[in-house]
């Protein structure tokens, strides 16, 4: 299918949203041409909500335990129960280390483990909100929600209730990797479905819990996969309004393997996010996996470049390259070099300071 490169320059003032066919005929070519047509594009339809503002936040990636029952062939983070590497955070030290770092939000994601099941991490979340009562709290993915829901034999609106009333504010969007059954089974089988995952994601919806969503790319999916897994979040979205972000992930091959995703690559699934998710607020440009320097995702859709994520270990177990944290002030440095204007926010996208940074 041919798309004219006016049809692509006209998207963003476009009433009608893309259908399948138009998307997959705008975004199966991965060319420099294509990239600055579909860029261009994304980054009118960017402006137009945001102008120059961009966000970061001043988080703490807190990672409990790396012990999990599940084996997914990605992953470098994970370690099988009774396996030599494995680790599980004591709570004072997760408590020490956020009064230490004084985050604005927390987000917290570990293993499937036996020894972080949901009674301890109820109590962590409660803990932190006793502790912090401004702290944002982020905690625990579909596929950890799912898991205490399964041991504890209970519904998973109980567990979500559970949590809320306990002081979470919101579910990251982690788990979800790639939304088709054939990968699945290639390297995550014993991973939540697809409709597994939207499941729990529509009864937090439901719950007034918002959440993040993601998408894993470069496990071998073909681009009907990739645009697939995009109208996936974009059907429940309109159900349900409650995804605030979406977050692209470039995958990581290991810290041995010297192949990585290209930038050309990784600003074409920004720019296809964007213009695919017109319901969903924000955009990130996830820099532990896509890079710093590709602080240009930035003109590519993205509104948003995460935040210092202080003791991330799950991308960087996995041969991510970034550093493991960035200061606020070089977050902020990055975001003005790309040519916008940085703006700290909280967890709930709410700016701390509206003034430029210095």
């Amino acid at each position: 299918m041919n798309i004219p490169s006016d049809f692509i320059q006209d998207l963003p003032a476009r009433e009608e949203r893309l259908d399948f066919a138009s998307a997959t005929g705008i975004f199966t070519t991965i060319s420099p041409d294509n990239l600055m047509l579909i860029g261009a594009a994304a980054d009118r339809m960017r402006q137009a909500r945001f102008g120059l503002r961009t966000t970061y936040v001043h988080n703490l990636q807190i990672n409990p335990t790396n012990v999990c029952v599940r084996g997914c062939d990605f992953c470098g983070f994970a370690v099988l129960p009774g396996k030599a590497g494995g680790y599980s955070i004591p709570e004072h030290e997760i408590m020490a280390t956020v009064a230490a770092a004084n985050p604005s939000e927390v987000h917290i994601v570990g293993g499937l483990s036996h020894d972080w099941k949901f009674t301890r991490a109820l109590a962590l979340v409660k803990s932190l909100r006793q502790h912090f009562p401004a702290l944002y709290i982020k905690s625990f993915t579909a596929v950890e929600m799912d898991w205490f829901a399964k041991t504890e034999k209970r519904p998973i609106e109980d567990i979500l209730d559970a949590f809320t009333q306990a002081g979470l504010n919101a579910m990251p969007g982690g788990g979800a990797e790639m939304f088709s059954e054939r990968i699945r089974a290639q390297h995550f089988r014993q991973k939540l479905s697809a409709d597994d995952w939207l499941a729990v994601h529509e009864a937090a919806h439901r719950q007034g819990i918002p959440s993040n969503a993601t998408m894993l790319y470069g496990m071998g999916e073909t681009m009907a996969e990739r645009i697939t897994h995009l109208f996936r979040l974009r059907d429940l979205q309109d159900k349900t309004g409650g995804f605030v972000a979406f977050i692209p992930l470039a995958m990581q091959y290991g810290v041995n393997d010297s192949r990585e995703l290209s930038p050309l690559e990784n600003l074409h699934v920004v720019a296809m996010s964007r213009l695919l998710l017109d319901n969903v607020p924000h955009i990130k440009a996830y820099w532990p996996m896509i890079g710093i320097e590709t602080a240009a995702a930035l003109s590519f859709g993205a509104d948003d470049l995460d935040g210092t994520l202080g003791l991330e270990k799950i991308a960087h177990a996995s041969g991510a390259k970034t550093p493991e944290r960035m200061a606020a002030e070089e977050m902020a440095r990055v975001i003005r070099l790309a040519g916008f204007d940085p703006v700290e926010r909280d967890g709930a996208y709410q700016a701390i300071d509206t003034r430029k940074c210095a």
